[in-house]
């Protein structure tokens, strides 16, 4: 196999058969560019549309409607969550009510926790809440 490898070397050479005529290279770019039609550029004043000036107030606004509904989600804003705590533990003061949650299972350890740590502070949450 390699012999006939060398012999097809040696019958057509190395040469790529491709060549540049000389100097073809040397005004290459004037030529060129002497081809190019010409281009006329002009510059247009571009106005911004209203929403062009108008998006980063509306990004700021979406930004913050976010980050209040995370607040509402996971804080509670006006204070929900620490009412329902307090009605939770107002309901289980009373003996009978916890008997009747602890057998029904509606009760969380959460909501356990909080009643044993409201009981422990002295806490005047038996009061119903408005």
């Amino acid at each position: 196999m390699k012999e006939e490898n060398s012999d097809i070397l040696k019958k057509f050479g190395k040469d790529p058969g491709f060549k540049v005529p000389e100097h073809y290279f040397d005004d290459f770019n004037k030529r060129m560019a002497e081809s190019l039609p010409e281009v006329k550029i002009t510059q247009v004043e571009a106005k911004p549309t209203m929403w062009v000036r108008v998006r980063p107030f509306v990004y700021m606004a979406a930004m913050f409607a976010g980050i209040w509904c995370m607040m509402k989600v996971f804080n509670g804003l006006n204070g929900e969550s620490t009412r329902q705590q307090q009605a939770i533990s107002a309901g289980v003061q009373n003996e009978r009510n916890a008997d009747e949650v602890m057998m029904h299972g509606d009760v969380s350890d959460y909501d356990i926790t909080t009643y044993e740590d409201s009981v422990a502070a002295g806490d005047s949450a038996s009061e119903p809440v408005r």
